[in-house]
């Protein structure tokens, strides 16, 4: 990592938060109108929330972590999927998501920004432990790096990625509907090529001997298989 600015603090996320510091609930004790969050509702690294789901929907039979509007989920059951969200309201998560609450002197976005950060990504990764399903241990996200700088400038990065994020989010779903946009645009070129409409102006210029008229598909194949037997005879000969 480069030199930082000498306001800034080289720490450990343990130290800005309670990582692993979690308040247990069990299903009897969640109302029916509550959120529970699941990891399967958070898309992998963009941090959008694909739907909300009710208690009383969802109907839970495990444990959860609660969680407080502004608290940062944390998604520790394989880490690489970078599924990190911002609550905007209290609810319930599955154990596997860590709610880490930001204090008087952090920025919930600041910790939110540095969670998705390349360099803890990186981290994350290389200490998980398990096979299948690697998982983030308690200690191991205690010890994960984190850069701690001034409260205002934590709000003013925070601000900037804001607004450069919420750029990129709309180019994004512009260039998702391109791929739709040039499938209608290639439907509507060939069914003008196929109609007459695309040489219509051509057509009016040039005055063709012949005429377009509408066929039997059967017809053509007669016509070709004849075509083609005549040249068979004409090599053979």
């Amino acid at each position: 990592m480069s030199k930082l600015p000498d306001s800034w603090t080289a720490c450990l996320l343990g130290d800005v938060v309670s990582y692993g510091v979690t308040q247990k609930v069990e299903p009897g004790d969640i109302p029916e109108d509550a959120w529970v969050l699941e990891l399967e509702d958070i898309e992998k690294g963009t941090s959008k929330i694909l739907q909300k789901v009710t208690f009383a929907e969802r109907q839970s039979k495990s444990t959860k972590n609660y969680f407080a509007a502004g608290d940062v989920l944390y998604g520790k059951l394989r880490p690489y999927l970078n599924k990190i969200v911002r609550a905007d309201s209290e609810g319930y998560c599955t154990t596997e998501i860590v709610p880490l609450s930001p204090s008087q002197w952090l920025d919930g976005r600041y910790l939110f920004y540095w969670l998705k950060h390349p360099k803890f990504l990186e981290y994350v990764t290389s200490v998980s432990h398990g096979l299948n399903m690697p998982r983030l241990g308690t200690e191991a996200g205690r010890v994960a790096p984190f850069v701690l700088a001034p409260f205002n400038e934590q709000k003013r990065i925070a601000d900037k990625l804001d607004s450069l994020l919420a750029r990129v989010n709309v180019c994004r779903e512009h260039l998702d509907r391109v791929p739709a946009i040039l499938k209608r645009f290639r439907q509507a070129v060939l069914a003008m090529a196929t109609s007459g409409k695309l040489t219509e102006v051509w057509r009016k210029g040039k005055q063709p001997k012949h005429s377009w008229k509408e066929v039997r598909l059967v017809s053509i194949r007669k016509v070709i298989s004849c075509c083609n037997y005549e040249q068979n005879t004409r090599f053979c000969t």
